[in-house]
């Protein structure tokens, strides 16, 4: 019985998660309604007009909870999710959200991905995600820049290793495009020996090269997996 309840109250809770996710899709769709992009140094913050999504339902996608909480005085709640690599050259990747009172009301985009997208690129991804086909089974988005948006994107393959770090396999998709693989590891708050980072919730991010080209990216997360084609391609 208690079985039972327990998972009942996943299964709302989820699909409570999923619902606002749904609603944050919709909110890119209307991107400049919604959406205020901030330069915040090297990195790019996004910031809700209208709240609709929790800090921990970033938590919930990348499989587990926070790396930091921290609140301070005039009641402002930062939530960091710190992904790392289990290799002693790992680049991290660090999602902030910041909230004053239960939804998040900023995201933080980590400056190493805007050391190899650039932020007009990378803000015509998020507006892309607006109308991004959802598979539920699969519980994947797929979408698709087109017309100007899927101008070339090339950063080349040493721009893309000095932002992230050599990649965990590269392998030939083709005979024209190049696959890197970085699988990173949500660090828990308690992970204090490197060798425990392999422990943690596991994200992999794929980033196909046509030439010096970014045609194609994915992120596959333990709950959630997403994937833009940048070159306009079906």
């Amino acid at each position: 019985m208690r079985f039972l309840a327990l998972l009942v109250t996943v299964l709302v809770l989820s699909g409570c998660v999923w619902t606002r996710l749904l609603d944050m899709k919709n909110q890119f769709k209307d991107f400049d309604r919604y959406i205020e992009p901030v330069n915040d140094g090297t990195s790019l913050l996004l910031k809700f007009k209208e709240p609709c999504v929790q800090p921990d339902d970033i938590g919930y996608l990348l499989g587990g909870d926070p790396t930091t909480k921290t609140t301070s005085v005039d009641k402002v709640t930062t939530w960091t999710y710190q992904l790392k690599r289990a290799r002693p050259d790992s680049i991290g990747l660090t999602i902030t959200l910041t909230s004053r009172d239960v939804l998040a009301d900023s995201i933080k985009i980590p400056p190493e991905v805007l050391a190899f997208i650039p932020r007009d690129r990378l803000l015509a991804m998020i507006r892309a995600f607006g109308k991004a086909e959802i598979d539920k089974d699969k519980r994947q988005a797929t979408a698709g820049l087109a017309g100007a948006d899927a101008k070339p994107i090339s950063p080349g393959r040493a721009t893309i290793i000095a932002a992230l770090g050599e990649p965990d396999a590269t392998t030939a998709v083709d005979a024209e495009i190049q696959r890197l693989t970085y699988t990173f590891h949500l660090i828990n708050k308690d992970t204090k020996d490197p060798k425990e980072i392999a422990k943690g919730p596991g994200s992999t991010l794929l980033l196909d090269l046509k030439a010096e080209r970014l045609v194609e990216l994915r992120f596959q997360a333990p709950r959630f997996n997403t994937w833009v084609k940048l070159d306009g391609s079906k």
